[in-house]
């Protein structure tokens, strides 16, 4: 059973890296994570933060390269698409249909309208793949959401085991 123990939660004014940390300690890890989007900058460090983050939480798991290749795709599309003043990411670990899995979750404020889709990109184009990484890697068990108060999720699940 999963017992949260808050070990951090800080804010910093000038370390864009850390807005609002939540990390949990016992097994299996888990863990959560804001970004404010005028600290960031343009979002370049923002894949680089997001692996930072799942290397923390789930240290050397099997799941990490992939979990490593979906967050970052998630998180910049939320920041580029989601045009909200925060992102926040989470990995927990859930259970369904009797196999266990890791479900990361990126969220925005929702003020986009767009539904995440993977879209074809033109050859020559050097964005639009992202979602198809996610695909892949997940064999089609990511999807979105809204909650209540209108935020966009976009979840995906990779197995535990």
């Amino acid at each position: 059973m999963l017992r949260p123990v808050v070990t951090q939660i800080q804010r910093k004014m000038y370390a864009p890296e850390v807005t609002m940390q939540v990390d949990v300690i016992d097994q299996p890890y888990a863990g959560i994570k804001e970004w404010l989007t005028g600290e960031i900058g343009d979002g370049a460090l923002l894949p680089g933060l997001a692996r930072r983050e799942l290397r923390k939480w789930v240290g050397d798991h099997p799941a990490l390269a992939d979990l490593q290749l979906i967050a970052p795709e998630l998180a910049t599309n939320a920041l580029v698409h989601g045009a909200g003043a925060w992102v926040r990411m989470t990995l927990r670990p859930t259970d369904e249909r009797e196999r266990r899995y890791w479900r990361l979750t990126v969220v925005d404020p929702g003020l986009s309208t767009c539904v995440p889709l993977p879209h074809m990109p033109g050859p020559d184009e050097s964005r639009g793949r992202g979602l198809w990484i996610v695909d892949a890697l997940t064999c089609g068990c990511w999807g979105t959401d809204r909650t209540q108060a209108g935020e966009r999720v976009v979840w995906a699940l990779l197995p535990r085991d």
